[in-house]
């Protein structure tokens, strides 16, 4: 009988690396828009024909927020990819055991199995 195996190739290291680095650029990306976007609300938020304050605070927490939830993924990317250079990537901080490859492709920043966040 086979053992299971407890690790990723180096093979398949580099695919999620990959998979990461596209999200990583993309995500980078997100945020520079963001950036542009509270700028320009910024700068032309206070002026007669703006928004109305009420539309302008939520257009300005509406962009903070997905922000900041930009920037909480660059930071997963980052762990992820630290990881995949550690090659202790895709161990289940739980369980110790491999994560599935399939839930690795759909969220290459998870750090649990299916099994430890049930």
């Amino acid at each position: 009988m086979e053992r299971p195996k407890n690790y990723f190739s180096d093979e398949e290291l580099m695919e999620f690396k990959e998979l990461l680095l596209q999200k990583r650029e993309k995500t980078v990306s997100q945020i520079l828009e963001f950036d542009k976007q509270l700028r320009e609300l910024t700068e032309n938020g206070k002026d007669e024909n703006s928004l109305d304050n009420a539309s302008y605070e939520s257009q300005m927490d509406y962009l903070v927020s997905y922000r900041e939830r930009n920037e909480k993924h660059l930071s997963d990317i980052d762990k992820a990819l630290i990881r995949i250079q550690n090659k202790t990537y895709g161990i289940c901080m739980i369980t110790g055991a491999l994560i599935d490859k399939n839930r690795l492709l759909a969220v290459p920043t998870t750090t649990k199995s299916i099994e430890a966040k049930k």
